[in-house]
């Protein structure tokens, strides 16, 4: 049976940043596909990618300070992630808010089930039991194998982690494991994993998926002088599967259809920007002591051009053009 290592728990931390980056052009793509930018539907999905924008910032905090880098790359959707099942989640198709993309988000944001009595805790010493089942069980498994290894083996160094939203009641830069697991349950409490701590009957309700308090995000704007205020999220007392459940038990609003055309002006102006934005991270959270640039602004950079993406996403909706955020047409 495989055991805990620390480059198996480098590893884990760079999937976990990887699935965050993942969600961002598939979410933003529904999203921008919805007439109505006032509408509930709207305003949860723009609220949802804030705080996965928060998340991708902590999933590469923790990649620092275990050591390691996220070594961003471009999302490849429709294939299988490391350490999860195949075709448990992240099997995006790119298309408008319909019952299809809404499945898969809802796929994508499955709380875990509570702990059974046979089920590994954070606090022993538990031997991987990958692959998971669901993206929770993989950040609950991460957390296992920092106290299974010993957290004295990581630097925990705050080198080129980044804050860059108005301060959280959680920590955004990781130097310890407690700043971890504080990080980690935030990231599930508001979306991906958050458990079930008691049994629940179908049919859900949104009211049943709760985040705590402490970790319901401040969405009111990232820090810096030249940042735009962002709306206040919709309905962040609930983590993104009970928000996801309210959009599926209202009904869905109107949205724009299209057709591939990869070559399409506003498509390319996206795939610019989306290029633009991927070539920031990986030079911003590094482990090398200096940078050319200024890690604060190649961030808030990387937030702008992502807002600049949402916009020439929703310009090839409104011509009847299906976005695509990558050169090679997939």
């Amino acid at each position: 049976m495989t055991a805990w290592t620390k480059e198996l728990v480098q590893k884990h931390a760079q999937v976990a940043a990887a699935i965050e980056l993942y969600t961002i052009p598939f979410y933003t793509t529904v999203m921008t596909s919805i007439k109505d930018e006032n509408c509930d539907a709207y305003k949860i999905l723009h609220g949802i990618l804030i705080e996965e924008m928060m998340h991708l910032q902590l999933a590469a905090n923790l990649c620092l300070a275990l050591d390691t880098t996220p070594n961003f790359q471009f999302p490849a959707y429709g294939t299988n992630i490391p350490y999860l099942k195949p075709g448990t989640v992240l099997n995006a198709k790119m298309g408008p808010l319909n019952a299809e993309t809404l499945n898969t988000m809802l796929a994508i944001e499955t709380p875990e089930h509570t702990l059974g009595p046979n089920d590994p805790t954070p606090d022993g010493n538990n031997t991987p039991t990958f692959p998971y089942s669901s993206i929770g069980e993989m950040y609950h498994a991460l957390i296992c194998g920092i106290q299974s290894v010993g957290a004295s083996q990581f630097s925990w160094t705050s080198r080129n982690q980044q804050a860059r939203w108005i301060q959280q009641e959680y920590p955004q830069i990781i130097c310890n494991i407690g700043d971890a697991k504080e990080a980690v349950t935030a990231i599930e409490e508001q979306g991906e994993g958050r458990r079930m701590t008691s049994p629940i009957q179908k049919p859900y309700k949104p009211s049943d998926f709760p985040v705590e308090s402490q970790y319901q995000m401040d969405n009111r704007a990232p820090a810096g002088a030249h940042s735009a205020p962002y709306q206040e999220v919709m309905l962040k007392q609930y983590s993104h599967f009970g928000r996801l459940l309210h959009i599926q038990q209202t009904g869905f609003p109107d949205v724009y259809t299209g057709q591939r055309n990869p070559k399409y002006p506003a498509n390319d102006a996206l795939q610019g920007k989306f290029m633009a934005m991927m070539g920031s991270l990986n030079p911003l959270w590094t482990l090398n002591p200096g940078s050319p640039i200024s890690p604060e602004s190649l961030w808030r950079t990387a937030i702008d051009t992502m807002r600049d993406a949402a916009r020439y996403a929703r310009a090839c909706w409104q011509a009847g053009v299906i976005p695509t955020w990558f050169y090679i047409d997939i």
